[in-house]
């Protein structure tokens, strides 16, 4: 189990987003007596490529070889020196942000493209959990996530918390669907819950709709067509009635079993639970803002991962969608259950 969070890495970007971000690795760091990495990535690269792309509309004057050469050499020093002060610039106030509060702070800049230049920097850093604001200047309403922060979570197996909004450490919904990872996530909420007093909501959400509509389909194109004979109505609904309840009782299986864990580590308190029906992300997202929650925990990957799976759409899409923050766990190996 993470007992604390050591060392954390905060990417930063000045956007709206990442000021949040900022907010909540000092909450965490002052709770947990973390160090700060703060990383920014700047692509002079690109500026450099863009310049050669101009070089034929420049004044005649300018075309000869030799003044072109001289130029792409200042240039390339200008734009690399510019933009990594620029970068460093954008890191130097957090430094006195996090001093006054006593956190240790480290600011990191790596030139090239942003999400391949971060996550070389996250790979090579010793650390607990990374820091993200889910989208930088370009944010577009609901459900967009930005590229850089996609990117990471898909490419980089580590602890995320992803920022979407100002809101604090007050009650934490953990969804559970019985594999390891989910139970991962549990575990970091409880420790989290701990620290800052937290109250902790449950959810298992099962998806009975998409077994019933199986059962159509294999009834209507197979059964039907070969001829067996058989109460379709009675047997659709036996079906359908055996499919919700065993599955309902599964969640509440699982959902036992997590707040025992809970109970044995930090003791005797309220936990809620839940039960739910329906397509899995939208009803974490509606349960989370039923219940204004401020932080939504889950693994990376569920009950049905395979080996070169990236990130569960489940994951992908309760970050895209959720109006709370949330807290990815890592994969770390694979379990479909644990309870």
């Amino acid at each position: 189990m993470k007992e604390a969070f050591k060392k954390i890495i905060l990417c930063y970007d000045n956007s709206g987003s990442s000021i949040t971000a900022t907010d909540i690795s000092l909450h965490i760091a002052k709770a947990f007596n973390s160090e700060i990495i703060g990383i920014h990535a700047y692509n002079a690269s690109m500026h450099e490529g863009a310049f050669r792309i101009m070089e034929p509309v420049l004044p005649e004057r300018y075309q000869k070889e030799e003044i072109l050469t001289r130029q792409r050499q200042v240039h390339e020093k200008l734009i690399s020196a510019g933009m990594e002060k620029i970068s460093l610039s954008y890191l130097r106030p957090l430094m006195e942000t996090f001093s006054k509060e006593g956190i240790r702070f480290t600011p990191l800049v790596r030139e090239g493209k942003n999400f391949k230049a971060l996550s070389e920097l996250i790979n090579s850093l010793e650390h607990d959990l990374v820091i993200i604001g889910s989208s930088g200047f370009n944010s577009n309403g609901k459900g967009f996530i930005g590229s850089v922060c996609l990117r990471l979570l898909r490419s980089v197996n580590t602890d995320f918390f992803v920022v979407k909004t100002k809101k604090g450490f007050s009650r934490f919904l953990v969804c559970l669907d019985g594999s390891r990872n989910s139970f991962n996530s549990l575990e970091i909420a409880g420790d989290l819950a701990k620290r800052f007093g937290s109250d902790i909501y449950l959810l298992y959400v099962y998806d009975g709709e998409i077994h019933r509509e199986l059962f159509r389909r294999l009834r209507d194109s197979l059964i039907n067509s070969e001829g067996f004979s058989f109460n379709s109505s009675e047997q659709e609904r036996l079906h359908d009635e055996f499919i919700d309840k065993g599955l309902a009782q599964v969640g509440e299986m699982i959902l036992k079993r997590a707040e025992e864990i809970l109970t044995r580590r930090y003791g005797n308190r309220d936990i809620k639970k839940d039960v739910l029906c329906g397509r899995i992300y939208e009803k974490i997202c509606e349960h989370a803002e039923k219940i204004s929650a401020d932080i939504i925990f889950l693994g990376r990957t569920g009950r049905h991962y395979v080996d070169g799976m990236d990130m569960g759409s489940v994951a992908e899409n309760v970050v895209r969608f959720a109006d709370s923050n949330i807290f990815v766990e890592r994969h770390e190996s694979f379990s479909p259950w644990e309870f």
